[in-house]
């Protein structure tokens, strides 16, 4: 954007006198200026008279960026550059694909750090990013170069208002954390199925979960929400203060600003917070009858069940399985009947357990979130191409013709490349009793499961190819989907091959009236990084 690209040039020509003396430059260099290509910020850089580039994310920018910075912020604040310890911790992401880029990283230790970065990072036209949990998946953020990661896990307040049942968590807080620290006061609410995501980020797109069915979406419980805004002000958003503001932010709120801080409404634990946690593996002859039963426990889904649908390459009997996790949250007794049903198809490995709410992230799919939440877990494939979408009904030749796929392509790679499932099917009660206008999420009535894919590798030689098939199955997915058109959760849209309309609704009120307030909150497009709905063109200063 030509804002921001501007105030970059205002730093580059503040920095040329110390540059200057510090450099062997010819006589005659001087600092020249790069115009964006295609609306996008690029990088300023330096040229001599022998007409070679030296980008300004040399020794000279970053320090000096450190030093500015340093007097802005508290002494407990940690300003890190690429090569420092502690930087690779907070640079470090589930995914490399098509990733944001970062020159910095501040580990804030309050609000006000966070503000004074936000107002340094806008005054010097610098992009940046807020960071708790590191999942964000889709590749709109390689929109982001030459940036400031700002890591919130330092804002881990946790708050309990025991006559208004309501929990107020800081931005930096994780699934894992809110859970736990609900559950201790003896309450609940939903919260994703993977315990290391950032509770703010989750429930900006929604907050998608297994107790859905009896309380809505995370979001249809936040209260209140207090957000920075791109100049710097702090504002409370919520069904009295700021009323169309709140409603983008519960959808579409990573278009507006940073939340710092959200409240939400909790509920009394129904059977003391326990749940019957039953996984079954099941191998690949029996695609159909598994979907058959899915389909027939999802028409409708009670209130009390969620399904996921996981890929295993090697699964309990060494061979690529169908991991069926069934939670009920209820009594085990009340479980039997949906049990029974995948019993009668044969499973070659099967566990029961009872999980109290909150150990739920940790000890469902035999554990695999104790990998996929580590640092050392996300390095072992860290290039992660990620497709999703939206199915009213599993079409059970199109699960077959997946399947089928996916471990032909798992026997192709063997191991260079591994080839992801993932499929939610949860209740939908609550969420339809809310009206579809309440919040800018857009799919109360068409998103009754959701199919997630990924391809997972380490080289990138393949990654045409592979992005291809995995679009190729996306597209399968959507041919036969009910729907007749992509619809998907804004937190597992690609970020390439999705129009905003898939992301936020294809009545035509819904982006019109979230572009009518991003020109009112975010006109110079700061927060244009993750999922955005208005295109360079149409900000301020074009």
């Amino acid at each position: 954007m030509l804002f921001q690209q501007g105030l970059r040039l205002e730093f580059l020509l503040s920095l040329m006198l110390s540059i200057w003396t510090r450099t062997t430059f010819a006589e005659n260099s001087s600092g020249v200026y790069t115009p964006a290509l295609g609306g996008q910020q690029q990088v300023l850089a330096w040229a001599g008279s022998d007409g070679v580039d030296i980008s300004v994310q040399d020794e000279y920018f970053k320090l000096s960026l450190k030093t500015e910075l340093k007097k802005r912020l508290s002494s407990e604040a940690r300003i890190l550059l690429p090569g420092e310890d502690g930087f690779a911790a907070l640079d470090a992401r589930y995914t490399n694909y098509q990733r944001p880029l970062y020159i910095a990283a501040i580990q804030v230790a309050d609000e006000k750090d966070v503000i004074e970065t936000v107002n340094y990072a806008r005054s010097r036209g610098i992009q940046f990013a807020a960071r708790s949990g590191g999942h964000s998946l889709t590749s709109s953020l390689r929109r982001i170069k030459n940036a400031i990661v700002i890591d919130m896990r330092q804002l881990n307040s946790i708050k309990y208002n025991e006559k208004k049942k309501q929990m107020t968590v800081g931005g930096g807080i994780q699934t894992g954390e809110f859970a736990n620290a609900t559950f201790a006061k003896g309450m609940e609410v939903t919260v994703g199925s993977c315990p290391c995501t950032g509770v703010l980020g989750i429930s900006l797109g929604a907050g998608i979960g297994r107790l859905q069915g009896k309380y809505g979406y995370l979001n249809d419980n936040m209260v209140s929400v207090r957000i920075l805004l791109a100049n710097g002000t702090v504002i409370e958003a919520s069904k009295e203060l700021n009323q169309d503001l709140f409603w983008a932010l519960r959808g579409a709120g990573h278009n507006f600003g940073i939340a710092l801080e959200a409240t939400y409404q909790v509920y009394p634990q129904l059977n003391d917070g326990k749940h019957f946690v039953v996984d079954f593996e099941f191998g690949l002859d029996k695609v159909e009858e598994i979907f058959e039963a899915v389909n027939a426990v999802s028409s409708p889904m009670p209130k009390e069940v969620a399904v996921f649908v996981i890929g295993r390459r090697r699964g309990a009997n060494g061979q690529p399985t169908i991991n069926i996790n069934l939670v009920y949250s209820g009594p085990e007794k009340e479980a039997e009947p949906f049990v029974k049903r995948f019993d009668a198809i044969s499973p070659v490995w099967k566990d029961a357990k009872v999980a109290t709410w909150d150990a739920l992230p940790w000890s469902t799919y035999n554990g695999l979130n104790n990998i996929l939440c580590t640092p050392e877990g996300w390095a072992r494939f860290p290039i992660k191409n990620f497709y999703a979408a939206n199915v009213k009904r599993y079409d059970i030749p199109t699960m077959r013709a997946y399947f089928d796929a996916w471990q032909d392509m798992n026997q192709k790679y063997n191991g260079e490349a591994i080839f992801s499932i993932m499929f939610e099917s949860f209740p939908q009660q609550r969420i339809r009793e809310i009206a579809d206008d309440e919040t800018a999420y857009p799919w109360r009535h068409g998103s009754d499961h959701f199919l997630m894919i990924e391809a997972a590798y380490k080289n990138p030689v393949d990654e045409e190819l592979l992005n291809e098939w995995l679009s190729k199955q996306q597209d399968a997915f959507i041919a036969t989907s009910g729907y007749d058109r992509l619809q998907q959760y804004i937190n597992y849209g690609h970020g390439s091959k999705d129009p905003p309309e898939s992301l936020y609704g294809y009545e035509p009120w819904r982006l019109e009236k979230l572009r009518r307030l991003k020109k009112q909150y975010d006109p110079e497009g700061w927060f244009n990084g993750y999922q955005p709905f208005v295109d360079e063109g149409e900000l301020d200063g074009e």
